[in-house]
C-alpha cells in the first residue's frame, strides 16, 4: 500500500511532466508560426523588389524620352536663333537708299571736257547703307538685288548740248538728253536693275556735254534697293 507522501510524489511530477511537454509543444508552435511568417514574407520582398526595379526602369525611359525632347528643342532654339539673325541682317542690309546732288553751294556747270568723265555728286541729301561713295561718284551695290535709280540734269542752252548716262559697272543702261539755243533745259530717266554683289553704278557725262547745279540742287542722283533676289 502506497503512503500518502508517495502519491503526492507521483503527483507532482506527473504536473512537471505535462508543464514541460506543454512548454515544449508552445515553443515549437511560436517556431513554426515565426517560419510561416518569414516564408510568407519572403515573397513580399521579391514582389516589392520587382516593382521597384520596373519602376526604376520606367523612369529611366522616361528620363531618356525627357532628355531627347530637351535636345530637340535646343536644337530648334538654335535654328530660330540662327533665323532671327538672319533676318535681322536681312533687314539691315535691305536698309540701302540714296540721294545726292552735283554741288552743296556752287553755281556752275560741270563740263563740257574732250572725254566722258564720271560725274561726282558732292551734295549728300540721304547715304543709307553708306553704298554711294561721294569721292568717286560710284554707287556700289552692298546686297544681290533688284534696284531703281534715276537722275536729273539741268541746264541753261548755250549751243551745248545737255546730257548724262546711267551706267553699270561702266556700260550704258539709258541716257537723259536734250539740246536748245537758249531758256532752262532739263532732262531725266531711270531704270530698276539686277545687281549682283560689288556691282557699281554710276551717272557718266559724255564728251562735249555740260549740266549745272547750284544750292538749289538741280542735277541730282538717286536710288534705292527694291527688294532682294
Amino acid at each position: 500500500m502506497k503512503t500518502p507522501g508517495v502519491v503526492l510524489l507521483l503527483l507532482w511530477s506527473g504536473l512537471v511532466v505535462v508543464a514541460a511537454e506543454s512548454g515544449r509543444t508552445n515553443l515549437q508552435d511560436e517556431a513554426t508560426v515565426a517560419a510561416t511568417t518569414q516564408e510568407k514574407s519572403k515573397p513580399d520582398i521579391h514582389t516589392a523588389l520587382r516593382e521597384m526595379s520596373a519602376l526604376i526602369a520606367e523612369q529611366r525611359v522616361e528620363l531618356r524620352y525627357t532628355k531627347t525632347q530637351m535636345e530637340a528643342m535646343e536644337t530648334r532654339l538654335r535654328a530660330s536663333e540662327d533665323e532671327i539673325m538672319n533676318l535681322q541682317k536681312r533687314n539691315e542690309e535691305s536698309k540701302v537708299s540714296f540721294s545726292v546732288s552735283l554741288e552743296p553751294n556752287t553755281n556752275r556747270y560741270t563740263g563740257p571736257f574732250n572725254t566722258g568723265t564720271t560725274l561726282v555728286y558732292k551734295h549728300i541729301i540721304t547715304n543709307i547703307g553708306n553704298a554711294y561713295n561721294s569721292n568717286t561718284g560710284f554707287f556700289t551695290a552692298p546686297v544681290k538685288g533688284v534696284y531703281d535709280f534715276s537722275f536729273y540734269v539741268y541746264g541753261h542752252s548755250r549751243s551745248t548740248h545737255m546730257g548724262a548716262h546711267l551706267g553699270r559697272n561702266g556700260q550704258n543702261l539709258v541716257m537723259a538728253f536734250t539740246s536748245l539755243d537758249s531758256g532752262t533745259i532739263n532732262a531725266s530717266n531711270g531704270a530698276s536693275v539686277l545687281l549682283e554683289v560689288g556691282d557699281v553704278v554710276s551717272v557718266f557725262l559724255p564728251a562735249n556735254h555740260r549740266i549745272y547745279d547750284n544750292a538749289n540742287h538741280h542735277s541730282t542722283f538717286r536710288g534705292h534697293l527694291l527688294f532682294h533676289v
